[in-house]
């Protein structure tokens, strides 16, 4: 699993890194990444983790764009270690405490070494499509293709039993095989196991400041836990390579958390 959040993303994930660590290492995966939101706070906890339960880490963040639109990071070297971590500073920077929104533009030039995947239904091409706006999709698609490459830009396709999933993937690998790119299931983890997402669902209901009945941005099941590559099969079982590929872009992340005496900045 390549995009998965941790209590990390502070009042929205539901379980901790150790936690997420032990589902995945019970289902044999032998990686995982943590992406918490606009953050790395849970990278030490959960490379620990990960490390004892012999899961290979791998290290990223779900960004906030200028737009508030979502966009998915993974660290593939030191060198797209300390852009992440640009990247967050600037966002958070542009934005009150405890938010965050990357500039316009502020992804120039703080792009290599990272792999991009297009993101959630709050990304820009998913968002588009949702809107039925094929060209904005498009559009969108090829401005992140022209920063981040053919090798490192990768269509994100998530299936959550909702009305609109099937629907929104079979129209997401289309517009990859236009482009010429490559695409990848996710799915979006909050919650280690299904039975979090009651947690979960409180935790919303306070980042809003409302009541459970009166929250409008709950998710709509439970559906965003960690699953084994078994129970995505069927709900991609046109698109077989976007399961393989998560095996393949796994392989691309070599960079590894280092302890001890460090170069601080002056």
């Amino acid at each position: 699993e390549l995009h998965c959040h941790s209590h990390f993303s502070l009042l929205d994930g539901a379980s901790s890194p150790a936690d997420l660590v032990a589902r995945a290492a019970a289902l044999g995966m032998t990686a995982l990444a943590l992406t918490d939101h606009d953050a790395v706070y849970g990278a030490p906890a959960f490379v620990r983790a990960a490390r004892a339960a012999e899961v290979r880490p791998i290290l990223g963040a779900e960004l906030t764009l200028h737009d508030e639109s979502h966009l998915t990071l993974l660290a593939a070297d030191a060198t797209g270690w300390a852009n992440l971590c640009a990247l967050i500073t600037a966002a958070r920077h542009n934005a009150e405490k405890g938010a965050a929104r990357l500039p316009r533009g502020g992804l120039e030039g703080h792009t290599e070494g990272l792999i991009a995947f297009s993101g959630c239904r709050q990304g820009v091409v998913a968002s588009a499509l949702l809107r039925r706006d094929r060209p904005g999709a498009l559009k969108a698609a090829q401005a992140l293709l022209h920063l981040f490459g053919h090798y490192r830009l990768w269509i994100e396709l998530q299936h959550h039993l909702l009305p609109a999933d099937a629907w929104l993937v079979s129209e997401s690998v289309a517009l990859a095989e236009h482009l010429g790119v490559g695409y990848l299931a996710t799915n979006n983890v909050h919650y280690a196991t299904s039975d979090r997402r009651c947690l979960g669902d409180v935790l919303v209901a306070i980042r809003h400041n409302t009541t459970l009945d009166e929250c409008r941005h709950l998710r709509s099941n439970s559906e965003f836990y960690l699953k084994s590559g078994l129970e995505l099969a069927p709900l991609f079982a046109r698109y077989p390579d976007a399961l393989h590929n998560t095996q393949h872009v796994a392989g691309q992340c070599d960079f590894t958390l280092e302890y001890g005496l460090q170069e601080l900045p002056a």
